[in-house]
């Protein structure tokens, strides 16, 4: 793991790349490597931080080609690597290194792009080939890997693992997107292509882009979420005993290491199934758990079953209230775009206590969006049905029993979640999920963002199969959009602003094409959902484990803001320096905290989403 960083323009510019790479050094705290070349008129600079993982003495990076006329610059990890350099060795290539990075330097050379879908793992990287003058940008199809670039004055070209680090650069525009914005207060992240900023991009998980000799192609994909195919005709035990060979070879491939391997274990199905598959391949291992104060969102004593079923070292913190705070100005210095899932703070300490311990770990991210994990889409069925309810129950009754049910002090509480479903129940599938999803709907945002009028839900889709089953039509929008714009998104800063990786064996690309080959019913079935997993998993983790509900990995928001941060979200919602671009109204903002403070609405979202993006922009303004 590491980060990346490079440009091509027509001036020299000796001093960018170690501004940019100066930003990315958490990424890559073991070593740093440049590659400079003037070519007709282009000033090519690649660089690299470097986590040493694999073949830790070797490796070095920018790669070059034994001819020096291509170079790869690399973050990541190529799982399936030795297979494809047996099989490139075969075609009579030599190797002088014994890692992944060379394999995916000689096979760019042997196939070109259209060797990129062989790879299996995550990453993101950039190839520069001298004789073509092009530079091509790829990152891996499940998004695990960040990638940003942006198109230079001069018709060049720049980008970096992180958009501090573009930006470092100096010759890209500052100005905020308003698009961005929108996708921010609507989401709680910014859906790519987009980014925060307005003439930066982020490339797209599954896509590749081209520049060559100061023109850009339009970024293209290499893989998408595949349609469902038939039901299988086989027992349900057999199609489960599969999926649980498969977890285990994934994750005896993400153990591939050089330095020892630990595990995130949260005490769900998800990290159980991997920690499980993990201490069967790599034996006695450490796990890392982190437990909180309010039992609204502990799990640490479930967290702690499996590790002594496991016999495996555990190794845990418990949270408190002060804990959080002390962090939140450090924690938010590393988000890098903003991203206001506050789960980013308990994830960011998680990391930090891994850190001390190893460089490596596996988790669970992706089950849930795989197999049909969030309350969300059961609650897609439920709508189903309330269809069938009279409109006069429906308004007359339901209605104002939500209407009258108190604001509480819990993140997402039972009252903000029956506000939504009872506005947005009656929206085609696809709009009403990204509704339930969203923070602030946009007819509201409207009033916030001035750009956000007539922005329509379908702005924030990415493309998905088209099929009649509704659930895999919102697993997969939720594949393609929440998954690596928040929650991959979310790890992978936690964990890069302490020098850690982590690898989800879930989202190996078997377990990928298998989840989405199989139709709904092996994902949610008689309301219970992760079926075909929770049946792969039976007799092997703990039932309580595997019956017990989904509990979030948050934080007691709605109360924060009106407790410990009351001053400081009073003060942004006054005189943040974000209004002043005149792209945010500080009114409804204003009004909004009010109401918040008075408990009359729950805003604790939009005013989150603004507090994280008033000290994104600070730094942005002071770098």
């Amino acid at each position: 793991m590491c980060g990346i960083a490079g440009f091509i323009e027509r001036r020299p510019n000796p001093e960018a790349l170690p501004r940019m790479l100066a930003r990315i050094a958490h990424r890559g705290p073991d070593g740093e490597g440049v590659w400079n070349r003037q070519l007709d008129g282009w000033h090519v600079a690649i660089g690299h931080r470097r986590l040493s993982i694999i073949d830790v003495e070797g490796s070095p990076q920018p790669m070059e080609s034994p001819a020096g006329d291509v170079v790869l610059t690399y973050n990541g990890e190529i799982y399936n690597f030795m297979r494809l350099r047996a099989v490139l060795e075969a075609r009579g290539r030599q190797f002088r290194t014994r890692g992944d990075t060379e394999v995916i330097l000689q096979q760019f050379q042997q196939h070109g792009i259209g060797g990129i879908p062989a790879l299996e793992g995550m990453f993101a990287f950039a190839v520069w080939e001298e004789r073509t003058r092009r530079l091509t940008l790829a990152r891996d199809r499940t998004g695990i890997k960040p990638l940003y670039y942006a198109e230079l004055a001069d018709g060049g070209i720049a980008f970096a693992s992180e958009l501090s680090a573009l930006l470092a650069h100096g010759g890209v525009e500052r100005e905020l997107s308003t698009e961005g914005l929108v996708s921010y207060f609507f989401s709680d992240y910014v859906h790519a292509p987009t980014a925060i900023i307005r003439k930066v991009h982020k490339l797209a998980p599954g896509y590749t882009v081209l520049w060559q000799d100061g023109n850009f192609g339009l970024p293209h994909a290499y893989w998408q979420i595949p349609p469902p195919a038939p039901a299988p005709t086989r027992p349900d035990d057999e199609l489960a005993a599969e999926l649980w060979t498969d977890l285990n070879r994934a994750v005896a491939d993400q153990l591939v290491s050089d330095v020892p391997v630990g595990i995130f274990l949260s005490g769900g199905i998800d990290s159980s199934c991997v920690a499980t598959a993990a201490v069967a391949a790599g034996g006695r291992m450490k796990a890392f758990s982190i437990g909180f104060e309010n039992a609204t969102f502990d799990e640490s004593r479930y967290a702690r079953m499996v590790a002594d079923r496991l016999d495996v070292e555990f190794i845990s913190e418990t949270l408190h209230e002060r804990n959080l705070l002390d962090v939140l100005d450090a924690a938010l210095d590393h988000i890098d775009e903003p991203l206001a899932d506050p789960s980013f703070l308990p994830t960011f300490l998680l990391s930090r206590l891994a850190a001390r311990h190893v460089k490596v770990v596996v988790g669970g991210d992706g089950g849930d969006e795989l197999w049909g994990g969030y309350p969300t889409y059961r609650a897609h069925r439920l709508a189903r049905f309330y269809r069938r309810v009279p409109d006069w129950v429906r308004r007359n009754v339901v209605g104002r029993l939500v209407g009258t049910m108190p604001i509480n002090d819990r993140y997402q509480s039972l009252e903000w979640k029956l506000r939504r479903f009872t506005h947005r129940w009656d929206d085609d599938v696809v709009t009403r999920h990204l509704r339930w999803m969203s923070s602030v709907d946009l007819p509201d945002l409207g009033r916030a963002i001035p750009g956000a009028a007539g922005m329509q839900p379908a702005t924030f889709t990415a493309p998905i199969p088209e099929t009649e089953d509704w659930l895999q039509r919102t697993l997969a929008l939720d594949f393609a959009t929440y998954m690596p714009g928040s929650v991959l998104t979310k790890v992978d800063r936690a964990s890069m602003a302490h020098g850690l990786e982590v690898r989800p064996p879930l989202l190996d690309d078997r377990m990928v094409d298998r989840a989405f080959a199989l139709p709904s019913q092996y994902k949610l079935r008689r309301g219970s959902s992760k079926y075909l997993l929770k049946l792969a998993a039976r007799g092997k983790i703990p039932d309580e484990i595997i019956d017990r509900p989904k509990k979030g990995f948050g934080i007691p928001l709605a109360n924060w803001l009106r407790g410990p941060l009351k001053d400081r979200i009073s003060e942004v919602a006054t005189r943040s320096p974000v209004f002043d671009r005149g792209m945010l109204d500080r009114g409804v903002f204003q009004a909004w905290n009010k109401e918040h403070q008075d408990k009359r609405v729950d805003h604790s979202k939009p005013l989150w989403a603004l507090l994280v993006l008033d000290h994104w922009f600070r730094r942005l303004q002071n770098p």
